[in-house]
């Protein structure tokens, strides 16, 4: 019948017709592609602990999910191009990585977000929409498709990183800085061919200021509006668990938990960042769940942001979360600084395995939650409960396999060793802070109500 769109309507005849890339270019391409993506991941997992902005590390860590996710996905449309496929772990260009050497090399925040999203991240949307205009619609569709979620995911990206470099820019000096350092990233990737490798290069590169080897910083950092980052008393861990106090103020706690958990990230960012040799698989799902534990640090801000529930009425908060809960890196310190990536895992999968015990984990906080008529934390402890479940598979599947010959409970007990041992490594740092019992003028400004904690016991150290 006349007048039906022809080719499933992904084109015209005549489109359909042009040639476009051929098996070869487009390999080729997308071989370049992941490598960028897998370089911008490790840029974000080597940044995410020492960059002191909150809203920065919530950014790297939904990117390095993408990069790891995209790279991933392109793997894969290798894979189903060619056999055997090309070694994806090799660098297919040595100048690709001499430019992440100068990337790496950037001094502050206002830096590392010019050279990874101003430049790297915006040239290689660029050339993803090139690469989608230039290919065969019909008979390259599969590559098509996979290039739209993620023109779309990137152009996110390099949106946040214009707003973040423009909130950067606190005067003239900054600017012209942000400018000469944006010169200077490109100028090295043009060395480099650009990311589709054609690019002639300049004439004169700018010096390197990339050491011989880069040393990452793995220290967790806040800046100044985390007033009580060195508070390691925090009593929310306790709070949430005691059935006799009101379930307002569980909930209250189960919230700030929430809040505390960009320490994990940073645990996370670590572990992932010094893995050697590991299946692409690993980096996808690690990342997934760095990202999945940023976000269950959001869920926090979000509801302080937001909403207050007692007396079961939504009313304007008027907290400083940033200020007035002691969101400390006591976990992520002690992971990052006392304990092999392995053994720092191990404590991972040893909380996790916790929190699907139905009486005290995560159906317990959701429970709560709902006990408390709190739509907005019911809402986020469903989705937090969700999340971990998934965590407890990865766990399962990258973790286990390292203790072969020991028991399910031998490997729970050797995890419990090292997370006991957080206390060490949280009292050489007691010294940088005011340790104080912030809870009970917490709860008197949120719910309007006194604190009925009585027994604080041992309120600091884990996480989850």
């Amino acid at each position: 019948m006349s007048g039906i769109p022809p080719l499933a309507g992904l084109c015209t005849y005549e489109e359909a017709a042009v040639a476009g890339y051929t098996v070869e270019q487009n390999v080729h391409l997308l071989v370049r592609y992941a490598w960028i993506m897998k370089r911008s991941m490790e840029a974000a997992l080597y940044w995410i602990n020492p960059t002191p902005e909150w809203e920065v590390k919530e950014a790297l860590s939904l990117h390095c999910h993408l990069d790891a996710d995209h790279a991933g996905i392109i793997r894969q449309r290798i894979s189903e191009m060619r056999n055997p496929p090309p070694n994806m772990d090799k660098t297919p260009d040595d100048r690709l990585d001499r430019l992440f050497s100068e990337v790496l090399a950037a001094q502050n925040t206002l830096e590392k977000m010019v050279g990874l999203y101003g430049v790297v991240k915006s040239e290689l949307l660029k050339a993803l929409q090139v690469h989608y205009e230039t290919t065969n619609p019909l008979v390259d569709h599969p590559t098509r498709r996979i290039l739209r979620v993620m023109i779309g995911e990137l152009q996110d990206a390099v949106r946040w990183g214009g707003a973040a470099v423009e909130a950067l820019l606190a005067d003239d000096q900054a600017r012209s800085a942000a400018e000469e350092w944006a010169s200077h990233v490109r100028a090295y990737l043009q060395a480099a061919g650009g990311v589709m490798g054609t690019t002639e290069e300049p004439a004169v590169l700018p010096a390197s200021r990339a050491g011989i080897t880069f040393e990452p910083d793995f220290f967790p950092q806040r800046d100044e509006r985390f007033a009580q980052q060195w508070n390691f008393f925090f009593p929310c861990h306790v709070v949430a668990k005691k059935p006799e106090l009101p379930v307002e103020e569980r909930t209250l706690a189960l919230m700030c938990k929430r809040a505390l958990e960009m320490d994990v990230p940073e645990a996370v960012a670590r572990m992932i960042a010094v893995a050697q040799d590991r299946p692409w698989d690993y980096y996808v799902e690690m990342c997934r769940q760095l990202w999945d534990e940023a976000r269950h640090a959001m869920m926090g801000a979000v509801y302080f942001e937001n909403h207050d529930f007692a007396n079961g009425s939504p009313v304007s908060r008027s907290i400083d979360w940033r200020k007035e809960v002691a969101l400390h890196p006591g976990f992520s310190l002690h992971l990052n600084s006392a304990m092999t990536p392995q053994e720092a895992h191990l404590v991972l999968y040893v909380i996790e395995q916790s929190l699907m015990n139905a009486k005290t984990g995560k159906k317990l906080e959701w429970e709560t939650a709902i006990a408390a008529h709190d739509p907005l934390a019911s809402l986020f402890q469903d989705y937090d409960w969700a999340d971990e479940v998934l965590h407890a598979q990865i766990g399962r599947r990258w973790i286990l396999p390292q203790f072969e010959g020991m028991s399910r409970e031998e490997i729970l007990e050797e995890g419990r060793k090292h997370l006991m041992r957080i206390g060490e490594t949280v009292a050489k740092y007691r010294h940088r802070g005011e340790q104080r019992n912030w809870w009970p003028d917490f709860v008197r400004r949120s719910l309007h109500a006194e604190s009925q904690m009585q027994d604080y016991g041992e309120t600091i150290f884990t996480s989850g």
